[in-house]
């Protein structure tokens, strides 16, 4: 492996590294998954380059012994890429139901306030509301994912108040845990797709750094993110819901995608902190 990319690769895996630690996962498990991983890489590479994937072919291209690829390949499908991405498509759906109550004006007052919503009855109603702007995810299913993150509260008169306008899912419960591998996954194919495709085809990839903003500012920054990228992840999502209602001549379910857009704030401490202040015992 050369320097560039194994500097490349702890940068990726440190803070993956700290996510496992903290739940409790060693090394030793991590390098099954990372098998695992390398497994189903190799037959996606395997296909790029129109090879039949087998078990002695991928056992070349990665370095795993072939009794062992069997297992790997196994573990790999566990994961289940569609599974996960009708979960990370339910919390948009979420994330969209939230702005339509916010935002909508049959659903606000003249003050432009969310209205507190009836979970049924005649417009508007909290299920009125879901069917809008979730499409074909069931009511209930989004009133427990809202409840579940906090984002509602239902009160003494049966009515549903929004919290916030925007979550983001976080803790160490499962779906805190599978929504960090569903962002992480997007913002590092689209890097990887980048580093291969030819200019015209590259998806866009921009960034705005400070590497001397003082702390007390990153508050202020918070508040300047969440004003401007809301908004903008708002409108998408509108545009978004249109296309998806849209019919394509010819179309079959081999020629939808899962396409979107991630805006995710980073806070790091200033380049050259390495860690290297560990006691050495």
């Amino acid at each position: 492996m050369t320097e560039y990319l194994a500097t490349a690769c702890l940068r990726i895996l440190r803070p993956l590294a700290r996510i496992l630690l903290r739940n409790g996962v060693t090394a030793h498990e991590f390098s099954q998954v990372a098998e695992a991983a390398f497994v189903a890489a190799a037959e996606d590479v395997l296909r790029e380059q129109d090879r039949k994937p087998s078990f002695s072919r991928i056992a070349s291209l990665t370095g795993i012994h072939r009794h062992a690829v069997s297992a790997k390949y196994e573990a790999a499908s566990l994961a289940r890429p569609d599974l996960l991405a009708q979960k990370e498509y339910q919390r948009n759906r979420v994330a969209r139901v939230l702005s339509g109550w916010f935002e909508h004006p049959e659903y606000t007052d003249q003050e432009g306030r969310p209205r507190k919503l009836p979970l049924q009855g005649p417009e508007p109603s909290f299920t009125d509301l879901v069917r809008r702007f979730s499409g074909d995810i069931y009511p209930g299913i989004i009133l427990d994912e809202l409840q579940r993150v906090g984002a509602v509260r239902t009160l003494l008169d049966g009515t549903i108040q929004p919290v916030v306008r925007r979550f983001t899912p976080g803790g160490a419960d499962p779906g805190a845990i599978e929504h960090v591998g569903n962002v992480a996954s997007s913002v590092i194919a689209t890097l990887e797709h980048n580093s291969v495709a030819r200019e015209p085809d590259r998806l866009f990839e921009d960034s705005t750094v400070s590497l001397n903003l003082p702390a007390a500012a990153v508050p202020l920054l918070k508040r300047w993110v969440e004003r401007r990228a809301g908004p903008l992840l708002s409108d998408l999502e509108g545009w978004l819901g249109e296309q998806e209602a849209q019919p394509v001549n010819g179309s079959s379910p081999a020629e939808r995608v899962a396409a979107g857009l991630a805006v995710v704030m980073f806070v790091a401490p200033q380049e050259g902190d390495d860690g290297s202040r560990v006691d050495p015992d």
